[in-house]
């Protein structure tokens, strides 16, 4: 019922069998899209935590990410050529802040593969939580950037993993890496693109990527292609959009593209409309900002989680595809979120 009811697509993956991942890790290969990209979903136990559950953030969410990043690059040694390059022709953007929280480059060293290093620090002027829209990306500066290490006169593959929602904050840091790649005379390859991604952020980076020369494009998403709400911001697997409902008293329903059993481990867990990544950068204990390190904003993350979860719940409520289990599910994440903000307020 819920396929049908939010549009989820789930007959699009073929899991693939790849050497070295862990058995409760699957990997899928995504067709059907119209994309001339190839697409991938990574799932497991740690992703699937992640995703459903706001509460786990700091060290626990660390600890999960950097085991979720082993698999994707053991993943990506199998799907691409990653493994054979030299050190000058790789180049691992950071996003900064949020996006070393994926904890890839800490993957790629301890599986022997070296890199060229580069950052940017894209961000927007006014406030965005929960706020992708047309006018706050006229608002989008680059407040610290340390492209110095990028390599003269080589064919590059360009690492950038991110949290992938509207793809704006994407295209500042594409556009900018093309343009000191010029600068050195070096052209840009591939790009692989790791993280939680939706389908609207794969589609406009996809369409910037394939314009400034990649000849070849990755995405591996976590647990699922996610849709996009009407704010630009929140990733629910499927859901109602609190966003939309929020403006104009109507639910629309959303659903995003992943493996049929991958959306069974997910159902008795996942609270319908609910951001499965959340305020990535909120969600961690410290931060570098290119000049130093700043704390994450864990409490206010937990305290914006109760919220939006509560406003989901009251959305949801009375529909007809709303079952007991959903509300079990946001009973126990609303607690487990309480008992963590308790914690860090004592």
């Amino acid at each position: 019922m819920l396929v049908e009811t939010f549009n989820i697509r789930v007959g699009l993956t073929e899991e693939l069998e790849l050497q070295g991942l862990r058995k409760s890790t699957k990997i899928y290969k995504v067709g059907g899209l119209q994309s001339s990209s190839e697409v991938y979903i990574l799932d497991s136990p740690e992703v699937r935590s992640v995703a459903c559950h706001p509460h786990i953030v700091g060290d626990e969410l660390i600890g999960y990410m950097g085991m979720v990043a082993l698999d994707a690059v053991k993943a990506l040694m199998e799907l691409t050529s990653i493994d054979e390059l030299e050190r000058d022709e790789i180049v691992f953007e950071h996003v900064l802040r949020a996006a070393p929280g994926y904890c890839l480059h800490e993957a790629l060293r301890r599986l022997g593969i070296d890199f060229r290093e580069v950052w940017i620090r894209p961000r927007y002027r006014l406030p965005s939580y929960r706020s992708h829209d047309e006018e706050s990306m006229k608002e989008i500066e680059v407040v610290y950037q340390d492209f110095s290490m990028i390599p003269e006169g080589r064919d590059l593959v360009v690492v950038k993993p991110d949290t992938e929602a509207s793809g704006r904050t994407a295209e500042k840091a594409l556009k900018k890496i093309y343009e000191e790649a010029e600068k050195k005379n070096s052209k840009l390859r591939e790009l692989i693109v790791y993280g939680f991604i939706s389908e609207h952020g794969m589609r406009v980076v996809e369409e910037l990527a394939s314009g400034l020369g990649f000849k070849k494009i990755y995405f591996i998403a976590l647990g699922d292609i996610t849709a996009l709400c009407y704010n630009m911001y929140d990733m629910p697997l499927y859901g109602p959009d609190e966003s939309y409902y929020s403006e104009y008293r109507e639910v629309r329903k959303l659903g995003g593209v992943t493996d049929y059993e991958v959306l069974e481990k997910y159902v008795p867990e996942f609270i319908p409309g609910a951001d499965q990544p959340g305020d990535w950068s909120a969600r961690q204990k410290i931060l570098y900002t290119g000049t130093g390190y700043e704390p994450g904003g864990i409490v206010k993350h937990l305290e914006n989680s109760i919220s939006l979860i509560s406003r989901l719940w009251d959305i949801s409520r009375g529909q007809e595809w709303f079952m007991e289990f959903h509300e079990e599910a946001i009973k126990r994440e609303l607690d487990q979120l309480r008992i963590k903000l308790n914690q860090l307020k004592a």
